[in-house]
C-alpha cells in the first residue's frame, strides 16, 4: 500500500514534468500515452525481494513484540497474583504465631498470679489466724459441754430440745463469726491481688503491642520488598519493548528507503523511456477513455538490466 502511494506520487511529478517538456496542456490525437502497471513494475524490480525479506523481518519483529508484551502481562498478573497470596499466607502464619505467642505469655502470667494469690492468702491467713483461734477456742469449750450433756444425761424432752437449740446456736455463731473471718481474709487478698492483676493485664498488653508491632513491621518489610520487585518488572519489560521498538523502527527505516528507492527506479525509467519514445503523459493505471502503450514489461527489463 505505501509502495503504491509513493508510486502515485513519483507518477504524478513525472508526467508534470513530460507535459512542460512538450510544451502542451492539453492532450490531443497526436500525443502519445504510455501507462505503467506500477504495482507490476514494484514486483519485478530487483531489490522486490529484498523488500519482501525486509517486510517478513518487519512482521516478525511486530508478531515478537505483541507475543512479549501479552507474555509479559500475564507474568505480571501472576507476580501480583502469587504476590497477594504470599501475603495472605504470611499474614496467616504471623496470626497464628500472634495467637500462640500469646497463649504462652498468658499461661506464664497465669502461673506466677496463681503463686501470688497463694501468698497473700498464706499472707492473710497467718495475719487472721490468732483471731481465728480465738474465735474456735471461745466456742470449743461451750459445744463440748453441751454435747456431752446431751450424750450423757437422761434429759426429759423438753430439756434435749432446749439443749440441741442452745448447742445449734453455738455452732451457728461460730460458723458466723468464721465466715466474717474469711470474708475479711478475701477482703485482704483482693486488695493485694487486684494490683498485681492490673499490672498482669498491662504486661500482657504490652507484650500483644510488641508482637502485633514486630509482625507488622515484617509484613511490611516483605510488601516494600514485594513492591520493589513489582515496580522493577515493568520497567524491565518497557526496556525489553524498547530494545524491539528500535530494531523495529530501524527495519521500517530500511524498508521506507528501499521502497522509496525502488519508486525512484520505476520513475526514472517512465521518465527515460518517455523522453526516448516521445510520449506526452505516463499513466501509473489505465484510463479507460484513453488508448496507452503498457511499457510496465519494458521498466522492468530496463531495471533488471542495471
Amino acid at each position: 500500500m505505501v509502495g503504491k502511494t509513493l508510486g502515485k506520487i513519483a507518477v504524478a511529478a513525472a508526467v508534470a514534468m513530460l507535459i512542460s517538456a512538450c510544451g502542451a496542456s492539453r492532450l490531443g490525437p497526436q500525443d502519445k500515452i504510455a501507462v505503467v502497471n506500477w504495482e507490476k513494475a514494484v514486483g519485478g524490480h530487483p531489490q522486490y525481494g529484498k523488500l519482501k525479506q525486509g517486510e517478513g523481518v518487519l512482521k516478525d519483529l511486530l508478531g515478537k513484540r505483541q507475543g512479549q508484551e501479552k507474555l509479559a502481562q500475564a507474568q505480571l498478573g501472576s507476580l501480583n497474583k502469587l504476590r497477594n497470596l504470599r501475603q495472605l499466607s504470611e499474614q496467616s502464619y504471623l496470626t497464628a504465631d500472634f495467637n500462640t505467642r500469646m497463649v504462652e505469655q498468658r499461661e506464664i502470667e497465669n502461673k506466677k498470679l496463681q503463686s501470688f494469690i497463694a501468698a497473700a492468702e498464706k499472707e492473710a491467713a497467718e495475719q487472721l489466724a490468732p483471731r481465728k483461734k480465738e474465735i474456735e477456742d471461745s466456742y470449743q469449750l461451750k459445744i463440748f459441754n453441751l454435747r456431752a450433756l446431751l450424750e450423757s444425761i437422761r434429759l426429759k424432752p423438753d430439756e434435749r430440745k432446749a439443749l440441741q437449740q442452745e448447742l445449734e446456736q453455738a455452732q451457728h455463731e461460730r460458723g458466723s463469726r468464721v465466715m466474717e473471718l474469711e470474708l475479711e481474709k478475701q477482703a485482704l487478698v483482693d486488695a493485694k491481688v487486684k494490683p498485681y492483676a492490673a499490672q498482669m493485664q498491662a504486661r500482657m498488653a504490652e507484650a500483644a503491642a510488641a508482637y502485633r508491632s514486630k509482625m507488622q513491621a515484617q509484613l511490611s518489610d516483605k510488601d516494600d520488598r514485594d513492591k520493589e520487585l513489582m515496580s522493577a518488572a515493568p520497567k524491565a519489560l518497557q526496556n525489553a519493548l524498547a530494545i524491539m521498538d528500535r530494531e523495529i523502527a530501524k527495519q521500517q527505516d530500511k524498508n521506507d528507503r528501499l521502497k522509496q528507492q525502488i519508486n525512484k527506479d520505476i520513475e526514472s525509467q517512465a521518465v527515460r523511456l518517455a523522453h526516448e519514445r516521445g510520449y506526452t503523459i505516463v499513466f501509473n493505471q489505465y484510463k479507460v477513455n484513453l488508448k496507452a502503450e503498457d511499457i510496465t514489461d519494458l521498466v522492468i527489463s530496463n531495471l533488471n538490466k542495471q
